[in-house]
């Protein structure tokens, strides 16, 4: 069987397709019916294949996480996917799409892992035992990676191992958040022992033992079992399978595809499955539509160089304010008067012109980033993911695969599980520099050359480890989760969400205050910048989302979220 990429065209909920010879070995012309179907090795290889294919979360072609991201304080996005514009100002419901489309996704993820795991006996006698454990242990990983987004997002909902044998028993009532993650925690304990660390050739990409284990550290964390998340984030970084990729800005392009650091990605190829993301998050000097964007919240909560948050480092300059900052900002932004896909790129409402650099050629040209009346509204764009090999000629159609868990997560779940356990020791400081000191290109031991952080008392390192996750998983999806768990979406998310400054960068002469939630703060200054969008957020509701509405009128056991 060739490698994941090549199975998504081939497969449906309800029915088997063959798509393409390449992709997967072709059954019999004459189809098997539901009552033998996973009767011998190709159908169970092809029928894992579709529970992997909902690994394919996206709306527009992007991957989902990058949406929700953007829906928050770290960004902007223009036009309302999936429901989620609706959601960042307060205008969302039960009837909202984008929650019916993410409830509808795992669902259907789940529905064929259950399918799977029901009928797959009927090979048991006639395919090897270790394939068997293999496929079983491949769908409860994913069965559990789909109900892992279910219940941070929307808390209990129905937990189902098996497919209904009518309407009757599909009217399932959903069960408490508390016992899916002991199950959960079973299942991916029952895998973590039969997965392998490592897959080789053509079945690169499928779950691993470092997958589930990553996976049971991220639910332990996000629920607030710091005992598990520290325990199962040390059994990954003890196994030494995986490792930081040297460079922060290249891990998120071609060059750190399927790396060391890629635990479990999203893949793409152009002709079975691709993504515009490029087109998504671009500039429009290079014909893409720059709807995803950062925001000054996001710009303004990068460090200087010394370690310090700008409002308290002598090195931060308003006048200058991209000189002397974490070499992450620049890995993750394009940011005005920086050079990206042979554009100098400004947002200078005066800057109708720009400079495009051809083999060491300057000329000026037409700036469609300020003229172009959908032009980036915040005055900055993503490069994460943006890569600039997709354009301008692939900026639709590209095959950069999106990771979905990676080494740097793990290492910052342990650091953050142990300081909330009061358990901080050299291992804690050692796992938060491990990730610092890569953003640098720098050795972790190299401390005169990177900001480390030497800090052991509790509530300063909570307050270092809520930044630096803040940081380094930007536009990956992890930051409605985060500021759910620590109940300070109500204090980030509400009010003016703000983009560059209106004039000249030399004209500031302030610096934002960093509040006590990590969140810049412009005070009487606020005029100045950009009012990109009106945030809003419900504390008595908006900490879970919606219980789609048509599933409730389907299935009379489903009660709503509260004040929905």
């Amino acid at each position: 069987m060739k490698t994941i990429k090549y199975f998504l065209l081939s497969i449906c909920l309800l029915g088997f397709t063959i798509a393409c010879e390449d992709a997967l070995e072709k059954l019999p012309l004459d189809a098997p019916s539901d009552e033998t179907f996973f009767s011998n090795e190709s159908e169970l290889l092809l029928g894992i294949n579709g529970v992997y294919e909902s690994l394919y979360w996206r709306t527009g072609g992007l991957p989902y996480p990058v949406a929700l991201d953007n829906a928050t304080d770290l960004g902007f996005l223009r036009s309302d996917f999936a429901g989620l514009q609706s959601f960042s100002r307060g205008a969302h419901s039960s009837v909202t799409g984008g929650f019916s489309q993410t409830w509808e996704q795992m669902y259907e993820g789940i529905n064929r892992a259950n399918n799977l795991l029901t009928n797959m006996n009927r090979a048991a006698e006639v395919v090897s035992a270790e394939l068997y454990q293999r496929i079983q242990a491949e769908a409860k990983f994913l069965r559990a990676y789909y109900y892992s987004w279910l219940i941070e997002l929307y808390g209990d909902v129905p937990y189902v191992t098996e497919l209904p044998a009518n309407l009757e028993e599909a009217q399932v009532a959903r069960t408490p958040k508390a016992e899916i993650i002991t199950n959960l925690y079973a299942d991916l304990d029952e895998v973590a022992n039969v997965l392998p660390d490592t897959w080789g050739g053509s079945d690169e990409g499928r779950a691993t033992r470092g997958a589930a284990l990553a996976l049971k550290s991220r639910i332990a964390l996000m629920d607030g079992q710091y005992e598990v998340a520290a325990q199962t984030a040390q059994m990954v970084i003890d196994a030494q399978t995986y490792s930081l990729f040297p460079d922060y800005e290249d891990l998120f392009t071609y060059a750190g595809q399927r790396s060391s650091e890629v635990i479990m990605d999203m893949p793409f190829l152009v002709g079975f499955v691709q993504t515009p993301f490029p087109r998504e998050q671009g500039p429009r000097n290079t014909g893409c539509w720059s709807r995803f964007v950062p925001s000054q919240f996001m710009l303004d909560s990068y460090e200087c160089i010394d370690g310090l948050p700008i409002n308290e480092s002598p090195l931060y300059n308003p006048a200058q304010p991209f000189e002397n900052r974490d070499p992450r900002l620049d890995g993750s932004i394009i940011r005005p008067q920086s050079l990206f896909a042979t554009y100098v790129f400004e947002t200078h409402p005066d800057s109708t012109e720009t400079w495009q650099i051809i083999d060491g050629s300057a000329q000026r040209v037409a700036n469609q980033d300020v003229t172009n009346p959908f032009a980036t509204f915040t005055g900055y764009l993503w490069k994460k993911y943006t890569s600039e090999d997709d354009l301008p000629q692939d900026r639709a159609n590209s095959e950069l695969n999106f990771i979905l868990i990676r080494y740097a997560e793990v290492l910052l779940n342990y650091a953050e599980a142990k300081i909330e356990l009061g358990q901080i020791d050299a291992s804690v400081l050692d796992a938060i520099n491990t990730v610092r000191a890569r953003a640098y290109g720098v050795d972790p031991s190299a401390t005169t050359e990177y900001p480390a952080i030497t800090a052991t008392d509790q509530e300063e390192l909570r307050t270092i480890i809520r930044r630096e996750r803040k940081i380094e998983l930007a536009d990956e999806g992890f930051r409605l989760l985060d500021i759910r768990r620590w109940r300070i979406a109500e204090h980030v998310m509400p009010g003016t969400l703000v983009g560059r400054p209106r004039g000249a960068y030399v004209d500031l002469s302030t610096v934002p205050e960093i509040n006590q939630f990590g969140h810049p703060v412009y005070g009487a200054s606020q005029d100045l910048y950009r009012s990109v969008d009106q945030r809003v957020f419900e504390p008595s509701k908006d900490y879970l989302w919606p219980i789609p509405q048509k599933d409730i009128d389907v299935n009379k056991q489903l009660e709503q979220n509260p004040n929905y």
